[in-house]
C-alpha cells in the first residue's frame, strides 16, 4: 500500500483477527511495483498478494504474460459488485474482456473555473468548446497572461484529447492497441488549441511547477480543465486561490455532440497477485472491501470509484466552504461519463513524453498543432510496438 491506503489496511487487519497479514508501505513512484515484481519473478517467490497502484497503467504491465502478476477479477468478484463502479471506471483494468483490477479512485475532468474573475470580467461559464475558446481568445487579449487551460504531458493530453475520445491509447487487448491521430475527434482538438496556443491563452507549464502557483497567486487562472483532485489538493494548497473563488462545471461539448465527455487524468487500483494460491480469497475480500466499504470510501481523499461510497463522499465536498458552489454536480456528471477508450498502456511514460516533445513544443513555439498530431502518432506507435503491442488504426 502507499502512506495513504496504509491506515485502512490497518483498519481492515484490526477487524479481521483471524487473518494474518503483513502491511508493507511502499513509495508512489512510478515502475516501483513492477521492478519488485520482477525481482520476486526471478526468485520464484515474494509476491505480495495485493498491491495498490497509484498509477493504474501498471495494470496492464502486471497483467501482461512477461509479468504474469494480476489474476483476472471476473470469477473473483460478482458482477453485482463490479456493475456498482463508476461506468467505464474498470474499463482501465480490462483487457481482452477481462477484468484484472478493482479501481480505489477515478479522476474524471471538469471545468474548473474562477467564478470571481468570471463575474468580475462579465464571462459567462462555456457549455461547448467553441464558446471556451472564444471566452479563452477573448480574456488573453482583454486581461494579458490569463490562462484558461494547461497542456503539458498527461494533463493535455488527458484532458482535451481524452475528452474527445482521440484513439490515444486504446486498448483492444494485453497486446493490442489502436492508435489513429488523423481521426476528427483528434483535429478538432488541435483546431481548438492552436489559436488559443498563439495567443497564450493555454500554457504548457505543468500544473505542478512553482510557475503554474505563480498564475493562482496573480489571479490569472480564469478557467482550467481539470482532474477532480485539482479541486481539493491544487487551487487552494498549490495556487493559492482564496476560498469562494473557484467552481466547477460540466466539461464542454465537443461539435456535434449533445453530451459532456470527461477525459481521465489520474487514480488508483488494486492488484490481486496470480500467486496467491489458497490466500486468494482472502486477498480478494481485501481488496472488495478496499474499495467498496462506503464509510471507508468517504473518508478518502479523492474521488472514489465506487459509486455509493461517491455519493457518500460527495456530502460533505458540498458543504465545502471552500468552494464558491456546490462542485457535487459537475464532478458526479464526470463520474458518469468517462470517455470509452482510454485504456492502461505499458508506455504510459513514453505517452506523455512524446506529447511534450510534438504537441507540446509545437504550442511552444508557434507550430502547427494539428501537423504535430503526425510526428506524436509516429512515436506513440513506436512506444507500443516496443512494449510488444500490436498497433492498429
Amino acid at each position: 500500500m502507499d502512506n495513504t491506503r496504509t491506515p485502512a489496511a490497518q483498519q481492515y487487519k484490526k477487524a479481521h483477527p483471524d487473518v494474518r497479514m503483513r502491511i508493507v508501505t511502499i513509495p508512489p513512484d512510478a515502475g516501483y511495483v513492477p521492478t519488485k515484481v520482477s525481482l520476486a519473478n526471478r526468485t520464484k517467490s515474494g509476491w505480495p498478494d495485493v498491491v495498490f497502484l497509484t498509477n493504474p497503467a501498471e495494470a496492464a504491465t502486471l497483467a501482461s504474460d512477461r509479468f504474469g502478476y494480476a489474476a483476472p477479477l471476473d470469477g473473483l468478484v460478482p458482477n453485482s459488485v463490479r456493475d456498482g463502479f463508476a461506468p467505464g471506471s474498470l474499463d482501465t483494468c480490462t483487457f481482452g474482456g477481462r477484468t484484472y483490477c478493482l479501481r480505489n479512485d477515478i479522476a474524471p475532468t471538469v471545468l474548473w473555473y474562477d467564478a470571481k474573475l468570471m463575474k468580475s470580467y462579465g464571462y459567462q461559464v462555456p457549455s461547448t468548446w467553441a464558446e471556451y475558446q472564444q471566452t479563452g481568445l477573448k480574456a488573453a487579449k482583454d486581461h494579458p497572461g490569463t490562462i484558461v487551460g494547461a497542456i503539458n504531458g498527461k494533463y493535455g493530453a488527458g484532458t482535451y484529447f481524452g475528452s474527445s475520445g482521440c484513439p490515444t491509447r486504446d486498448t483492444l487487448s494485453l497486446t493490442k492497441v489502436h492508435i489513429d491521430l488523423t481521426q476528427s475527434n483528434c483535429t478538432r482538438v488541435a483546431d481548438l488549441l492552436q489559436p488559443m496556443a498563439e495567443a497564450k491563452a493555454v500554457t504548457t507549464v505543468v500544473p505542478t511547477d512553482p510557475a503554474f502557483a505563480k498564475l493562482g497567486k496573480e489571479n490569472k487562472i480564469l478557467m482550467l480543465p481539470g482532474p477532480a483532485w485539482f479541486g481539493d489538493f491544487m487551487f487552494g494548497p498549490a495556487f493559492k486561490i482564496p476560498k469562494g473563488r473557484i467552481s466547477a462545471a460540466p466539461m464542454p461539448t465537443w461539435p456535434g455532440e449533445t453530451k459532456s465527455y470527461a477525459g481521465q487524468v489520474g487514480g488508483g487500483a488494486f492488484l490481486v497477485s496470480a500467486h496467491a494460491g489458497d490466500r486468494t480469497k482472502e486477498a480478494v475480500d481485501l481488496v472488495r472491501w478496499m474499495t467498496t466499504n462506503v464509510n471507508l470510501q468517504a473518508e478518502q481523499p479523492t474521488y472514489p470509484a465506487y459509486t455509493a461510497a461517491a455519493q457518500k463522499w460527495g456530502e460533505a465536498k458540498s458543504k465545502d466552504a471552500y468552494y464558491a458552489s456546490d462542485p457535487m454536480p459537475a464532478l458526479t456528471a464526470a463520474a458518469n461519463a468517462l470517455r470509452p477508450g482510454f485504456g492502461a498502456v505499458r508506455f504510459e511514460a513514453d505517452w506523455q513524453a512524446s506529447f511534450n516533445d510534438t504537441v507540446g513544443k509545437a504550442a511552444d513555439s508557434g507550430g502547427d498543432l494539428e501537423k504535430a498530431l503526425t510526428s506524436w502518432q509516429d512515436k506513440l506507435d513506436a512506444a507500443a510496438r516496443t512494449s510488444d503491442y500490436t498497433v492498429g488504426r
